[in-house]
């Protein structure tokens, strides 16, 4: 399908799509909490790649299902590896709160 004519043809100079923005958005707020350094530069890269083409398939009417498919899978599968590392200097989990709030309440 990609040597086929449009109708309409997308413009190569696209804005940044909705999953783009999605992705802007919790990085920025990944990164003024400090669980993203310079080091996770790779899996940054590949978020924005994944979310771009994700925007790209599903602007193009001719793109098939299987393939946004395909791509919001990997998609969601990279930023939930970004979102839930476990080797990020985070703070206390949520039970360490929790197991805090209640020997604060009961002095035990």
């Amino acid at each position: 399908m990609a040597d086929q004519d449009r109708l309409f043809p997308i413009a190569v100079n696209r804005s940044r799509g909705r999953y783009r923005r999605g992705y802007d958005d919790t990085l920025a707020a990944l990164r003024a909490l400090g669980r993203v350094e310079k080091v996770d530069a790779a899996l940054v890269a590949l978020c924005r790649g994944l979310a771009d083409e994700l925007d790209a398939a599903t602007a193009d009417r001719d793109e098939s299902r299987y393939t946004r498919g395909t791509l919001a899978g990997r998609y969601q599968s990279a930023l939930a590896y970004l979102l839930d590392r476990q080797d990020t200097a985070s703070g206390p989990d949520l039970a360490d709160l929790l197991a805090a709030v209640r020997h604060a309440r009961t002095g035990e």
